[in-house]
């Protein structure tokens, strides 16, 4: 993605403009910003996918629960769908991209923030009246608007410190001083950053993606870095202080010697070199550990073929892909917390990392006289990293 040409479905803003104006600093509305994304999941299919036992699916009852705001947790029942009530409830379905190549596209609109920040698609569907209560979430996440109406309002916003309604399961907020209030169709895209309030009520029955980005915990970063300062420092290293001064109180602790110590620590972790091997494989991880990729078995030959005909290339949308080295130049290659191995071009390696999709056209100069990379990226689709779909 070129950076600083206007994008529609920003409003005409540059990923720069955005990211400088926007990002995570205020919301932003864009009319019939993706039209065409509302058919690509309906209200059934939804359904249908929170019946599976491996997806993540709650429905929330504002009314008619044992208690007002009940949290109920998948898979649910065809019987448990018929018992709802007409009016006021929400389903909830998390990486609804995992499972539709053709949603999973999508993200390649917002290709200009980096991969490691991405979570998932999560799809609510809501009749009339349903919705998750006033509250706030820790990430950054663009709210498409799929069939019907739904209105939203957005408050000030929040931390720790933000008074919660007792006695629910989710955290709503007890109040939210109303800063904006539109009512949002299909396509229509808003955009709500980190802790900012926000209150959105169906006012016809409607289905909203969610696209949700991720925000590492700092704690964990730091765990990594740890383990792999650990890992590289030799055992038998030791403080050494030959600079050492007299002191009167041989008890007494020397703020400097403490600043000494720290500095000698944290030039352990301060080690550029070592900062990807400690941290790509965190946070490449994929969203779900227990997550296992299944491929399928294919030649070079009939992967060509299969790329003439017109089938086209899509990345695993449960995998996470991280390269490191120079933009558009794969030096290491990290899949679902792991290092890869790759004999392919750098340019080849980067080019399949940065895109949802690919097509005869775009790779065809890769693999077309060059049996190294075929072979190795057919090698791929049998770990289940990338996929063979029909247009």
């Amino acid at each position: 993605m070129i950076t600083n040409i206007p994008l529609a479905h920003l409003g005409g803003l540059t990923a720069e403009e955005f990211l400088r104006d926007y990002w995570q600093k205020k919301p932003l509305l864009v009319r019939n910003a993706f039209p065409n994304l509302a058919s690509l999941v309906g209200k059934e299919d939804l359904m249908e996918l929170a019946q599976e036992d491996s997806v993540e699916a709650r429905i929330i009852l504002e009314k008619d629960g044992k208690k007002p705001w009940e949290l109920r947790k998948g898979p649910f029942t065809v019987k448990q769908y018929k018992l709802l009530p007409k009016t006021h409830w929400t389903l909830l379905v998390q990486a609804v991209d995992h499972y539709f190549p053709e949603l999973a596209v999508y993200w390649q609109n917002f290709s200009f923030i980096p991969t490691w920040r991405t979570d998932d698609i999560m799809i609510s569907y809501a009749p009339q009246g349903g919705s998750v209560g006033k509250h706030f979430d820790q990430y950054d996440v663009f709210l498409v608007q799929g069939g019907g109406q739904r209105r939203w309002q957005l408050g000030e916003f929040c931390d720790k410190n933000s008074p919660l309604v007792p006695d629910t399961s989710l955290r709503i907020l007890e109040d939210m001083p109303i800063t904006f209030d539109e009512v949002v169709n299909a396509g229509d895209l808003l955009y709500v950053p980190p802790r900012l309030a926000h209150y959105g009520v169906a006012e016809t029955d409607c289905l909203t993606f969610s696209f949700g980005f991720r925000a590492p915990a700092l704690s964990h970063a730091l765990e990594h870095l740890v383990d792999a300062a650990l890992e590289q420092t030799n055992a038998e290293a030791l403080y050494s202080d030959p600079q050492l001064t007299a002191q009167t109180h041989s008890a007494w602790l020397n703020p400097q010697h403490l600043v000494d110590l720290q500095q000698k620590v944290m030039a352990l972790l301060n080690n550029p070199e070592s900062l990807s091997a400690a941290l790509a494989p965190f946070l490449s991880e994929p969203k779900y550990d227990d997550y296992e990729p299944m491929g399928e078995e294919i030649s070079p030959e009939d992967f060509i073929a299969a790329l003439q005909r017109g089938v086209i290339i899509c990345r695993d949308p449960a995998s996470r892909f991280i390269y490191v080295g120079e933009q558009g130049l794969a030096k290491q290659l990290y899949v679902n917390g792991e290092e890869l191995d790759f004999d392919a071009d750098a340019n080849f390696v980067a080019l399949l990392c940065d895109n949802c999709q690919l097509t005869w056209n775009e790779l065809q100069s890769f693999i077309e006289n060059n049996n190294i990379n075929s072979a190795w990226f057919c090698q791929q689709i049998a770990a289940g990293h990338w996929l063979l779909v029909e247009d």
